[in-house]
């Protein structure tokens, strides 16, 4: 069987499955995890599988990946600052 073409978003996704994630949803409402995947019935959306035991949620793809380039973007600052 073949395996589904991933899109170019999930593409760019893909390198950062496997690492945590704590995102602030609205005030007061934080999801902390580790992105897993994408979901099988939203191509649009990653999964999230919580912190806390056996729960996932699931966020908007386009909202993890600018989070973790986010990230990315403040190591590479800090990087740039301490040298």
């Amino acid at each position: 069987m073949l395996e589904p073409q991933l899109t170019g978003l999930q593409k760019r996704a893909s390198k950062y499955i496997d690492k945590a994630i704590a995102y602030q949803v609205r005030p007061g409402e934080m999801i902390e995890g580790h992105f897993i995947g994408f979901d099988k019935t939203n191509i649009d959306r990653a999964v999230i599988q919580m912190s806390n035991a056996a729960d996932r949620t699931t966020l908007p793809l386009m909202t993890v990946v600018n989070y973790f380039e986010g990230v990315e973007d403040d190591e590479n600052d800090d990087a740039l600052t301490k040298q």
